[in-house]
């Protein structure tokens, strides 16, 4: 699998930000797993993008219980996409 480009991060990110259903979800772990897993496949210059999405660990809480949960399906999708490109 190729490393995402700084491009393609934007526009994953503005999708699930788009998604957000609450103001809390920027702190959500089912965002910001998201965005680490982002983070674990990016490039150095989409690496640098996404650490202004770190969150203090004091900040972040668990899921908020949202059904759907926008962010949770996104970065869901994401890995069953990503799983298929490593078969």
């Amino acid at each position: 699998m190729d490393l995402l480009l700084v491009s393609e991060v934007k526009e994953l990110i503005n999708k699930a930000e788009i998604s957000f259903r609450h103001q809390e979800c920027a702190a959500c772990e089912c965002f910001l797993g998201y965005v680490t897993q982002l983070e674990i496949d990016s490039d150095p210059t989409a690496k640098k993008f996404l650490q202004d999405y770190n969150q203090d660990r004091n900040q972040i809480h668990s899921c908020l219980g949202c059904d759907p949960c926008s962010p949770g399906i996104l970065y869901s999708n994401y890995l069953r996409k990503i799983s298929t490109q490593l078969k």
